[in-house]
């Protein structure tokens, strides 16, 4: 039976917590009406101009307000999100979601902690990470159709080939190629032909995504702002990329105050081909191809490094746009040359690799 989901006419504040915390009680006043309005208590976990996430709690319940972010909406597509993770509460991979308000979710609480950048490279988190993969995978119905290149090209219609500052015109204009459509339309052609099975994928399978909670020993996903159908290697892919660290608008202040990330990521700490190929080893395994041969894990393998550089192209573009529209102090002009550098380096391995 699905949780029942609301719509409240409220709108939380980014910058004031007092008037925020007066809308989440006459939220809560609805939506709880058996909490005591003056007991319920207030605990952040992202505080900021540009994203508020924070739980509420009676007692022993919890319930989490999340407050979209000034300009979001130009890279997330807020009723995609709130489809897709209706659909993976419905079987066992998110959060219950209880309601929308004007500017932001409310959802159920899951106990544990994300994990730590050094936590996610340890290889007993390996294994743990890949099952709820193929988990996710084989559980959640899709429509057989990826949607990774439609959204590439979504971001890039919000892109302004004219940038405000003149220092970042002259940047955009000699780092990156003048038809990025042509670039996506070169990698997409090349990954249509290759017939990779398509899931329901979560599809930012960062650190601070990944939660593990140390009683049962389970991995859960959180954030389900890009989950949609998609080819079941990039799923992967993506995440192998995020050994490196990475940003994003949601998680932008979490980074800067607890992980001290600067920004630009350090690919030379993401996994060793022997590690990729044991998770590889690990979600087919778990998956649906419990009899799984060499043959199948060396295919995707060789595929990998294309579904690498799709993920890298597809982040390149979407703080290309950030760069324009996201009101954090961070440069993401830089880190989308990052980014786009890894996408070029990872298109020619597999460029490279198809020819002997």
């Amino acid at each position: 039976m699905a949780t029942p989901f609301e719509d409240f006419d409220e709108d939380l504040s980014l910058t004031s917590q007092e008037e925020c915390e007066n809308s989440a009680r006459s939220i809560l006043a609805k939506l709880r009406p058996e909490w005591t309005p003056s007991e319920i208590t207030f605990e952040y976990f992202s505080v900021g101009i540009t994203n508020k996430i924070f739980s509420a709690g009676f007692g022993t319940e919890h319930v989490i307000f999340r407050v979209f972010g000034h300009n979001t909406s130009k890279v997330i597509d807020r009723e995609n999100e709130v489809t897709a993770w209706r659909q993976l509460a419905e079987h066992g991979f998110a959060a219950s979601l209880y309601g929308k308000f004007n500017n932001g979710l409310i959802c159920g609480f899951l106990e544990g902690k994300s994990l730590k950048i050094e936590e996610m490279r340890d290889s007993r988190f390996h294994v743990n990470i890949a099952k709820r993969i193929a988990q996710l995978h084989t559980s959640v119905p899709n429509d057989g159709k990826a949607r990774v290149f439609d959204k590439m090209r979504t971001f890039l219609k919000q892109l302004d080939p004219k940038f405000e500052k003149s220092c970042q015109q002259e940047f955009f204009d000699k780092k990156f190629p003048k038809d990025l459509e042509a670039e996506i339309k070169k990698i997409e052609s090349l990954i249509v032909k290759l017939k990779e099975p398509i899931a329901f994928c979560h599809n930012d399978l960062l650190v601070h995504n990944i939660v593990y909670n140390s009683e049962k020993k389970s991995i859960e996903f959180i954030d389900y702002e890009y989950a949609f159908p998609n080819y079941a290697l990039f799923d992967i892919a993506n995440h192998f990329c995020e050994y490196a660290g990475k940003l994003t608008e949601d998680h932008a202040e979490f980074f800067f105050s607890i992980l001290g990330v600067e920004g630009t990521p350090d690919y030379s700490k993401c996994l060793t081909k022997d590690e990729k190929w044991l998770f590889i080893n690990d979600y087919l395994r778990f998956g649906r191809e419990k009899e799984h041969c060499d043959t199948r894990i060396a295919s995707m393998f060789k595929n990998l490094p294309l579904f690498e550089a799709a993920a890298h192209l597809f982040w390149a573009v979407w703080a290309l746009v950030q760069a324009q529209n996201s009101t954090i102090d961070f440069d993401y002009l830089t880190y989308a040359y990052a980014r786009y550098q890894q996408y070029e380096k990872r298109y020619q391995k597999y460029i490279s690799g198809t020819q002997h």
